[in-house]
């Protein structure tokens, strides 16, 4: 299998890495910061049909939604986050293919026309960087500083990963699926992009395989032209450019889930580094809610303010969110205006007045349907993973 593998990245590399031909400027490296340091003082580079994002490292590319983008329901796929970990590929379709093997008992090899004789299935999902939000941890943890546009909502279509490991037939020895991309790492040294889950949510009917995003193929940022699509668990778990699908008896034990992806199992003091082993694999995300509108130090008018926001949560679902307009003294219940079921955001919306000039500190807080309430503060950990601490927006009423 590994040699197949290698074979289909050496057509990869040969056709070149559209993330090289697209980024522009000065590329530097996503957790370095003597590097992001220096490239503030240079142009960012404009990756082709993402222009309005903001640009948080070129090489791996990272984007993240602006703020307005938070105006749409359904996110537009020129705002998607992109959040890539190593070289981002170009892949010839008529030469791709999706191999599933391991702990099976009929091995596949399909092509794209042969994975849609499958039962298609749509479905509106939202996805979020398990570093979403990690700019806010203070002190600061290591990686990218996302603010809070790692997230996403779109409409999906392709077909259900079970469907797929059951044509396979997997053997009772199967415990985990293994995940892997045609994406490579800049330097043959460096660790290739592989994650697991275990078969329980592999074989859950919400867990696809998806071809489509809001109507149209994959663009390559998002995984051209197959990728996971894994509900309620972070973006690290729903591989981009997937050719290769392995059943195993055992969690992947590579570095991107042995080192990575990986938050302490008991809350540590901040700024205390933790070893892996004393660590949890990350699964489902945090219940959040966050205030898009009005936006920090807005200027509002005394009269009537509509305050809005989204919440979102894991392996379950939104059922309330408060607000407080007084630095958390008291709160009240916002109105769910559009809910948007299990593994989707709800956007929500709270009618305001102040009744005075002056600087007013708004707040919210989530409540999902395992009785999971926001947190004032989020536990800290080193790489930044799961900030869902109550959004703080300040505003002045005139």
């Amino acid at each position: 299998m590994k040699t197949d593998k290698l074979s289909r990245r050496s057509f990869i590399k040969k056709a070149g890495q559209l993330g090289a031909a697209l980024a522009l400027g000065k590329e530097i490296l996503a957790d370095n910061p003597l590097a992001q340091a220096q490239e503030k003082a240079v142009e960012k580079p404009v990756f082709a049909g993402k222009e309005k994002m903001m640009v948080l490292s070129s090489k791996p590319i990272v984007l993240e939604m602006p703020l307005d983008g938070f105006e749409h329901f359904i996110t537009p796929t020129e705002m998607f986050f992109v959040r890539n970990n190593i070289g981002q590929p170009a892949i010839d379709i008529q030469k791709w293919s999706l191999t599933i093997d391991g702990e099976v008992k009929s091995p596949l090899r399909l092509t794209m026309n042969e994975l849609k004789r499958f039962e298609g299935v749509e479905a509106i999902v939202t996805l979020e960087c398990y570093g979403n939000s990690r700019g806010f941890f203070d002190p600061k943890a290591s990686g990218n500083q996302w603010k809070h546009g790692g997230i996403g909502t779109a409409k999906w279509k392709g077909v259900r990963l079970k469907d797929v490991l059951e044509k396979a037939n997997i053997t009772d020895r199967a415990k985990h699926i293994i995940f892997d991309g045609a994406d490579e790492p800049f330097v043959p040294t460096a660790p290739d992009f592989k994650r697991s889950i275990p078969v329980e949510k592999a074989m859950s009917p919400e867990t696809l395989l998806v071809y489509e995003m809001n109507g149209a193929p994959l663009p390559v940022y998002h995984g051209y032209p197959l990728r996971v699509l894994v509900p309620g668990w972070g973006g690290s778990c729903s591989v981009k450019w997937l050719i290769s699908i392995d059943v195993s008896e055992k969690q992947f034990d590579g570095v991107y889930m042995a080192d990575k992806y990986r938050t302490p199992i008991n809350p540590v003091k901040p700024g205390t580094k933790v070893s892996p082993k004393n660590m949890r694999v990350l699964t489902d995300i945090d219940v959040k809610s966050i205030i898009f509108s009005p936006s920090d130090g807005a200027r509002v008018s005394t009269g009537e303010a509509l305050i809005r926001g989204y919440a979102w949560t894991g392996d379950a679902e939104i059922v309330r969110v408060d607000v407080s307009t007084d630095s958390g003294r008291t709160w009240q219940k916002a109105k769910i205006v559009k809910n948007g079921e299990r593994y989707v955001w709800s956007l929500w919306e709270y009618r305001w007045k102040a009744q005075k000039p002056g600087s007013y500190l708004l707040m919210c807080r989530a409540t999902d349907s395992k009785g999971r309430l926001q947190p004032i503060s989020a536990d800290w950990n080193q790489d930044g993973y799961l900030f869902n601490a109550m959004d703080k927006v300040r505003i002045e009423a005139e």
